[in-house]
């Protein structure tokens, strides 16, 4: 029984919308927890490290930021389990990318808004061996959801290889399309 006459590029169309809030949403619940145990981390460095130790500033971000990437690799994991998220390498990069993407902007929101400072002074005061390691930990929490299936156990379910033979194909060759003109005789027949 077809409820409403449409073509499939409608459901094309409402696919994409479904697909891009489920990653946004995903992507921004990576980003909401490794920044927020990026705050905490910070809070801790600022107020117990720096001052115990008299460490300076790049000093302390060059103890605190693999500190930051084990949490976040952590909430990576925790993602992909939770939401049961697919070994899709393509998917898991957007994921983390659009992550990344959140995350770029927290931090130039913080630094340029925040401080109140333009980000040339912002960039220009930064220490160049604490700037090279934060941008290896964003590249490292970008590709996370990715690298994370190099150490992931197949399930059970899972294969290698599908018993359809579709696994070498593209999406559209694999799965057949149903346009409203194959629709017709069907429901002219039911009649």
């Amino acid at each position: 029984m077809i409820l409403f006459e449409t073509t499939t590029s409608v459901f094309q169309i409402l696919w994409d919308i479904t697909l891009f809030l489920f990653i946004t949403r995903l992507s921004f619940y990576y980003f909401i927890l490794s920044y927020l145990s990026s705050l905490f981390i910070t809070y801790l460095r600022l107020s117990r490290l720096q001052p115990i130790s008299h460490l300076t500033q790049p000093q302390a971000e060059l103890i605190t930021l693999p500190a930051w990437l084990l949490l976040s690799t952590l909430f990576a994991r925790y993602i992909i389990v939770w939401y049961e998220i697919p070994r899709v390498a393509g998917f898991r990069l957007v994921i983390g990318g659009v992550a990344g993407v959140f995350l770029i902007l927290a931090e130039l929101l913080g630094g340029v808004v925040v401080r109140e400072r333009g980000w040339r002074v912002w960039i220009w005061e930064t220490d160049m061996r604490a700037a090279v390691l934060g941008v290896g930990v964003l590249v490292a929490f970008v590709l996370m959801p990715w690298l994370l299936m190099g150490v992931e156990r197949r399930g059970s379910g899972e294969a290698e290889e599908t018993r359809h033979g579709h696994e070498k194909k593209s999406v559209v060759r694999a799965v057949p399309l149903i346009a409203r003109n194959e629709k017709e005789p069907e429901l002219k027949k039911n009649i």
